[in-house]
């Protein structure tokens, strides 16, 4: 009521007022009626003031429970928007992007590429995540549930790990990979799904292509004499954040 109808509880508290005025001016009320109407009014305008910072204190807690607008890349979008259609999807965690970190070995050490895609050829794969926290309830330690399944559905990659979930954006990178050259549990290319949970509510949905290596393709459709097609890397832009892990992790593997 004292949210919604403020303008007609200040009208409300003037006529109050000068109620009082007009019983003190007449001299025909008893004493102890303006000191009625004057508590009345006094009692209101507590009234008043305490729901005024209920409202302000409520407004403030739910701009705290819900994710702030942060920028989000095409892929998170698009993981985001496969993953609300499963019963176990919450939408607790802003999703600004999602997707793979593909290991490439060079003469001069490994490198850690982002791709759209995959190729068998490929040494390894793993996942990323970046996502924001709201305020409330962090930081705290969460579980994070990274799961790679191929083509037929069968689950090719499962990763759980705790992490220290900070307000704000959070990159996270599992130290585990994905074999991808030479393993022979490989066998089924095409449409792959990255699925991501945390604390068992599920946050994307990120579909992927894996294409075969150059040596089945030249087995099945006669191929030679061509170097295999480079992947091209998603036109998003990488938030900062996660640049700066993958600039740590490819030095800590030069280090090696």
């Amino acid at each position: 009521m004292f949210e919604t109808n403020r303008r007609g509880n200040l009208v409300w508290g003037f006529l109050m007022v000068l109620a009082a005025i007009l019983l003190l001016a007449s001299g025909e009320s008893s004493a102890i009626a303006p000191l009625i109407v004057i508590g009345v009014i006094g009692l209101l305008a507590v009234i008043m003031t305490f729901a005024s910072q209920t409202r302000d204190a409520i407004r403030n807690a739910g701009s705290s429970l819900l994710p702030a607008r942060v920028p989000t890349t095409t892929a998170a979008r698009a993981a985001r928007t496969q993953a609300t259609h499963r019963p176990d999807f919450d939408d607790f965690y802003a999703l600004q992007d999602v997707g793979l970190i593909v290991d490439e070995p060079r003469t001069d050490g490994l490198r850690l590429r982002r791709a759209s895609g995959v190729s068998l050829d490929d040494e390894a794969v793993r996942p990323y995540l970046v996502v924001n926290a709201p305020r409330y309830g962090h930081p705290a330690q969460v579980l994070v549930r990274f799961e790679i399944t191929d083509s037929a559905g069968q689950s090719q990659f499962v990763y759980e790990m705790d992490y220290y979930m900070r307000p704000g954006e959070n990159a996270i990178l599992p130290d585990y990979r994905l074999p991808l050259k030479g393993n022979d549990r490989l066998i089924r290319t095409g449409k792959w799904d990255l699925q991501v949970w945390v604390n068992g509510g599920l946050l994307a949905i990120h579909t992927f292509n894996a294409s075969p290596s150059l040596e089945e393709r030249r087995r099945q459709f006669g191929i030679d004499g061509e170097a295999r097609e480079r992947l091209e890397l998603d036109a998003d832009p990488v938030p900062l954040s996660l640049e700066e892990l993958l600039q740590q992790q490819s030095s800590h593997s030069r280090s090696r």
